[in-house]
């Protein structure tokens, strides 16, 4: 009796190593050939006296962006919808006065963000959107919705 759980066990734990063996252990699957160093500046985006500027950018999963202020005023970038601020958190920066810059969180995932000026949300030309990963689609329109 002892001798067959000692064969049944042995079958069990061979079978259970040609199941892992034939799924690759989790580890399997393509390597890209140019892969891209996470946490790095995918973009720098200048923020003027009349908007934002380039207003659509791509950078790739894993970057982050710059917003540089190049006006006189404050200014605040954040994530659509305005006052939810919601779409895509890593958009979310502080307000930046005249002459500063600030980096955006890394984006994780592919998706367009949508960002507005918080401080002036009404105005189209500090609309943007930032397409990350190839083929993106944009961010949703802004508007207030209200």
């Amino acid at each position: 009796m002892p001798r067959m759980k000692m064969t049944v066990a042995a079958v069990i734990a061979l079978v259970s190593a040609g199941a892992a063996s034939a799924c690759g252990g989790g580890g399997g699957g393509m390597t890209p050939t140019n892969p891209t160093p996470a946490n790095t500046l995918g973009a720098t985006i200048h923020i003027t006296a009349t908007g934002v500027t380039p207003n659509d950018v791509t950078i790739a999963v894993g970057q982050h962006v710059r917003f540089v202020n190049d006006d006189t005023r404050p200014h605040q970038i954040q994530t659509n919808p305005h006052l939810f601020h919601t779409d895509c958190p890593p958009n979310n920066i502080a307000i930046l006065g005249p002459g500063q810059s600030a980096e955006t969180g890394t984006f994780g995932e592919a998706k367009g963000c949508g960002y507005h000026n918080h401080l002036l949300p009404d105005t189209a030309s500090y609309y943007g959107v930032i397409r990350v990963g190839s083929g993106a689609a944009p961010g949703p329109v802004y508007s207030r919705g209200w």
